[in-house]
């Protein structure tokens, strides 16, 4: 990855810092060569700091400038390749990537991962250590080991993104960050609803008529066809209401409660014409008949059944 480490490092490269951890992009590979095929070699990687300055970065000059002084270094640690230790014909095989590491800026991390200081510039380093059989390996500890610097790999800990150019470059080249990417409403495969839209009813919620004349069209489709446009009619007029009562205004008439209750209280405080429990008014005793003949207008009864008496049903 290197084309794209250079990349990042000539707009300055920026590695987010948190307490739980997180990893690294562009993710830290190598490609090995010169082992030996049947010795054991451990993979490690630690971070150094590049000066003793802590930075800060100008929004409106998009540069990095110093701050002041460096805060107290963290603790050092190193991170082991999680494959360590292995065959120098198992790491020469492939490329080595270390994409489980983390960086984190919690002191009293307890998981293991680097810890860094935000807004402070570091180095990573590469180390190569050969496993010596040897008893008195000891003695040849400083001649057992190899260390890498690659200075494209170099970067600013932050626990957000500065540079409003990583961020963009970040999304476009991480396949994790997918979910941030821009997409083209032209490609969209699913075509605009319309503004009104009429739902599709179930075959189960048609009519019987409805549910014959498709099995009739099933059976004889010949002689169906002539019904066909008279059945999609009868459909949109079902699933529809008439367009007077879709683009005409309200009609409604406001009913008041005096309509339906003559004598009750109106929201004036008029009180009742005759207080409970005398009959209301308009409302007359038919003593031949024991009955009672309300008025029509009460929206209660049809008018053919107003007058009620003994033995008599309602038309």
């Amino acid at each position: 990855m290197k084309p794209l480490w250079e990349e990042f490092n000539q707009l300055g490269t920026e590695m987010i810092v948190t307490k739980a951890g997180r990893r690294m992009f562009p993710t830290f590979q190598v490609k090995i060569l010169g082992m030996d095929t049947l010795a054991d070699y451990a993979l490690l990687m630690d971070f150094i700091p590049l000066d003793d300055k802590r930075y800060r970065y100008a929004f409106h000059s998009s540069a990095w400038l110093v701050a002041g002084k460096a805060d107290p270094a963290t603790p050092g640690r190193v991170h082991f390749h999680p494959d360590s230790p292995a065959k120098g014909a198992q790491w020469m095989r492939q490329i080595v990537s270390f994409d489980k590491l983390k960086l984190t800026n919690n002191l009293l991390d307890d998981n293991g991962h680097i810890i860094l200081n935000s807004m402070h510039r570091y180095q990573p380093r590469f180390h190569v250590v050969f496993v010596d059989p040897r008893k008195d390996s000891e003695r040849y500890a400083q001649e057992n080991f190899k260390s890498f610097i690659f200075t494209e790999t170099q970067f600013t800990a932050v626990t957000a993104y500065q540079n409003h150019r990583i961020t963009q470059l970040k999304i476009a080249s991480n396949p994790f960050a997918k979910g941030f990417r821009e997409s083209d409403p032209d490609s969209w495969p699913v075509a605009p609803r319309p503004l009104l839209s009429i739902p599709a009813r179930r075959s189960s919620s048609l009519s019987p008529c409805l549910l014959a004349g498709s099995m009739e069209q099933e059976k004889d489709p010949n002689k169906a066809s002539a019904s066909t446009s008279r059945t999609s009619v009868q459909l949109h007029h079902q699933l529809l209401p008439s367009p007077e009562a879709l683009l005409a205004p309200a009609t409604y008439r406001p009913l008041a409660y005096q309509g339906l209750y003559p004598g009750a209280s109106s929201h004036l405080g008029i009180p009742r014409a005759r207080p409970a429990p005398y009959p209301l008014p308009n409302v007359r005793t038919n003593g031949d008949q024991g009955g009672l003949t309300l008025p029509a207008g009460l929206g209660l009864l049809s008018p053919t059944a107003v007058h009620l008496g003994p033995g008599q049903d309602s038309q």
